[in-house]
This record gives C-alpha cells, sequence and structure tokens, in this order.
C-alpha cells in the first residue's frame, strides 16, 4: 500500500509499499513513535482516509474482496459487519449530548436495522458494562467505561476484524490494565482477528502475537513478540525498547532515540533511519533495504548482525 496527503507542493508520501498479512484469530501489533504513519495506515486500511489524505495504490484483500475498490453501500455493509474501527480518543469519539443508547441507535439506523436489546445486551456483556450504562450521558462514565462502550459498539456486528487506534491512550495504568486483559479476552471468545496500534511497545508485548515497528511508513521489523524482545534485529527496534522505563532502571539511565522523527517531506535516499541510526555506514543513507524473512522474522536493516556485535562492544567500552 502507497498512501499518504496532498499539499500544494504535491503528493507527500507516508505509507510507503508496505504490505502485511493479519492471520486468523491473531492479534498483530503495530508500534512506532508518534509521527511514524500508524494512524494514516489504520485509515488506509479502513478505506476511511479523508481529504486531503489520498490512496495512492495498493489493495486491502478482505474476504477474496479488495475494500479499496468497493462502492460506498457495499463499503458501509463490510464496515462493522466484517471489520470494525476503535478511534484513538475515545473520550472525544462519543456524542456529549447524546445518551449511550441513542448513539448504538445512530449506529444501528446507519446499518439500516432495527433495534435488538439482546444485541445491546450481548456486546455489554462481553466488555463486562452494566445495561444501565445506556442511559447515561458520556459525562457520567469513566474514561474506562467509554472506552468499553466503544468497543462494545465495533462489536455489533460480530465483524471477523477489529482495528484498535491507541485503545488506551489517557487511561490510567490499572485502567489500561483491564482494557488490554479485556481485549484479549474478547479475541479469545469470539476468535476475533485484531489489528492494536500504539506508540508504547510496551503496550503491545502484553497483549499480541505478532508485532510490526513502523518508522517513516516502512517497516522496521516484524514477527513474533518475543522474538522481536529477546533478539531485535533492527537498531530502530532495539531503541525503542531500551527507551521502555522500568523498576530497575534509574530516571538518570533512560535511553530516549536520539533525534526527531522523519520529516515525511524530505525522505532519505536509504534508509528512513538512517539519519538518527547509531549505526549507520554510508551504505545505509544510499540504499533503501529491502524486507529480509529470518527465522520467522521480517527486518529491513542491511547491518544486522554487525550493528548488534557494535552494540555489544560498546557497552564493554563503556564498562
Amino acid at each position: 500500500m502507497i498512501s499518504g496527503y496532498l499539499s500544494e507542493s504535491g503528493f507527500v508520501k507516508i505509507i510507503d509499499d508496505l504490505s502485511f498479512e493479519l492471520m486468523d484469530g491473531e492479534i498483530l501489533g503495530i508500534s512506532g513513535e508518534s509521527g511514524s504513519g500508524k494512524t494514516t495506515l489504520l485509515y488506509s486500511i479502513f478505506n476511511s482516509l479523508s481529504y486531503p489524505g489520498y490512496i495512492l495504490g495498493g489493495n486491502v484483500e478482505i474476504d477474496n474482496k479488495d475494500m479499496l475498490k468497493m462502492k460506498e453501500e457495499e463499503l458501509r455493509k463490510v464496515r462493522g459487519e466484517f471489520i470494525s474501527f476503535v478511534p484513538q480518543g475515545t473520550q472525544n469519539s462519543l456524542n456529549p449530548v447524546k445518551k449511550i443508547i441513542d448513539q448504538f441507535m445512530d449506529i444501528i439506523e446507519s446499518h439500516e436495522r432495527e433495534m435488538n436489546t439482546e444485541d445491546l445486551h450481548r456486546v455489554l456483556d462481553i466488555v463486562h458494562l452494566g445495561y444501565d450504562v445506556l442511559y447515561r450521558y458520556p459525562h457520567e462514565i469513566s474514561g474506562g467505561m467509554k472506552q468499553r462502550v466503544i468497543i462494545a459498539m465495533a462489536l455489533l456486528y460480530s465483524p471477523k476484524i477489529i482495528i484498535m487506534d491507541e485503545p488506551t491512550t489517557g487511561l490510567d495504568v490499572l485502567v489500561q490494565y483491564e482494557i488490554l486483559k479485556t481485549i484479549k479476552e474478547i479475541q479469545k471468545k469470539l476468535s476475533l482477528s485484531i489489528i492494536i496500534v500504539t506508540h508504547d511497545i510496551s503496550v503491545l508485548f502484553q497483549i499480541s502475537d505478532r508485532v510490526l515497528v513502523l518508522y517513516g511508513g516502512n517497516i522496521m521489523e516484524m514477527g513474533p513478540y518475543k522474538a522481536l524482545l529477546t533478539d531485535a534485529k533492527h537498531p530502530y527496534t532495539k531503541l525503542l525498547l531500551d527507551s521502555i522505563p522500568t523498576m530497575s532502571k534509574s530516571i538518570n539511565k533512560l535511553n530516549p532515540i536520539p533525534g526527531e522523527p522523519l520529516d515525511f517531506s524530505e525522505t532519505p535516499k536509504g534508509c528512513v533511519f538512517s539519519a538518527r541510526c547509531p549505526f549507520v555506514i554510508n551504505e545505509c543513507r544510499e540504499r533503501r533495504p529491502i524486507l529480509i524473512e529470518e527465522d520467522g522474522t521480517k527486518y529491513s536493516c542491511i547491518r544486522y548482525p554487525d550493528w548488534k556485535k557494535e552494540a555489544i562492544n560498546n557497552a564493554r567500552s563503556r564498562a
């Protein structure tokens, strides 16, 4: 897929010829810093990238049909009934002047269905909410409850795939844990495939089967979460992991990633991470790496495993 935004100077490419497959019944986590292209990717997959967003090429195969070629009427049916979307910022996703039940009704009417109380109760049971929440306004419920309401709305017509954009952002740690636990329960109970996106890669290691690391609209690394956690093959993945605060780390020993996120209007000729990579060589700046598959993991770095040896030597010299 290739997608981005139209500007006065032309097309600014954000998602750069990116391709992956979502397996049946898996949770695929997508992580990267803010500005890496995560949200653009999700809206492109859902074929809802609004102007000035533009999908230049590619396809999204859903049940042997290309979602990007569907007409609006067919899209409306597929969205919600085959694939659903949980947007970022649930605090702002609910209409503040409508009761929750009326917002469910909006969804039902958009699909030209009739009200079915049993369906509402079913999805509320799945997300562990009492039925009384239907008769409340958004300001009368907590942030965690709002998130559960949005997830319940996404489940209303029993989709096979759910896309979630930053589902734990803005929630305190305990509520985050409960939301992630609920998502995992839903996935197992309903055998769903889920794409979950967050800038916090540590969240994905709690819930994902596989993790895709995104930078500059390109896949840096993708594979089983345990493989990325124990043997990262791309420097960016390792730097993301090193930047995670833990109980054993002093605040003075945190390792933020140096430099600034990629300016998409000035995409480099070579590796998109070359300007910030501590292991860069001239070839990295001149040649765009291809995805290499090894032991079930895909990575795009011409310096693996040499950069890991260099990192070990650097650590020894500092000791």
